[in-house]
């Protein structure tokens, strides 16, 4: 099947997702933004998810890991994102908890997150498509030569927090600096559209 393209009855796109996470944004050279996510609700069922939006150019996932195969096959035939399989454990609760996550053995991320405050609702409504539309250059094993456009829609409930690093080599940039800004998100709905297909 190429890229993109829904078929009936399978995991293709639209997705409608529902979950809490937490996003940490990053500058300097490599601006991008980390995100750590449990979904309760996916067109495969809850999954837990770590990725890097690059935001040097036009937002991209370039590195993502999730706790599911059918996230893996899915997310790569539907939006040209690069998942890959990782185990996921969790400590603690909601607001307050330590996550260890690994691909065969090796250690990808140790992470601690803290949030405090009142929530306040949020929307991308607000923010303009180009902002929160992902590129996706086709992946090795895709038939077209091609880029899939997906802007994605989402809103729910936000909170400060704290985001600490304790190893793990998933990025870089997560060794090298503290994030601008971080957020806890423990309640969101978001659509993940059929792309555009754009030449590549």
């Amino acid at each position: 099947m190429r890229a993109g393209y829904t078929l009936p009855g399978v995991s293709g796109a639209p997705w409608n997702l529902k979950g809490r996470g937490v996003v940490a944004v990053y500058g300097g050279q490599e601006a991008g933004a980390l995100m750590l996510v449990r979904y309760a609700q996916s067109g495969v069922g809850p999954y837990d998810e770590l990725l890097w939006v690059s935001l040097r150019d036009k937002p991209q996932v370039t590195r993502n890991v999730v706790s599911t195969k059918e996230s893996v096959v899915w997310g790569r035939r539907n939006w040209a994102i690069p998942k890959s399989r990782a185990d996921f454990a969790w400590e603690g609760v909601p607001g307050r908890e330590q996550v260890r996550v690994t691909q065969n053995g090796r250690l990808l991320a140790h992470l601690s997150v803290q949030a405090w405050g009142p929530s306040l609702p949020v929307t991308t409504a607000v923010v303009p498509a180009a902002w929160r539309t992902l590129t996706q250059p086709p992946l090795p094993e895709a038939e077209a030569r091609e880029s899939l456009l997906t802007t994605v829609s989402a809103s729910g409930w936000v909170r400060p927090a704290r985001l600490s690093v304790i190893g793990g080599d998933f990025h870089s940039a997560l060794l090298e600096r503290r994030p601008r800004l971080t957020a806890a998100v423990p309640d969101f709905q978001m659509v993940f559209p059929v792309p555009r297909v754009r030449p590549a």
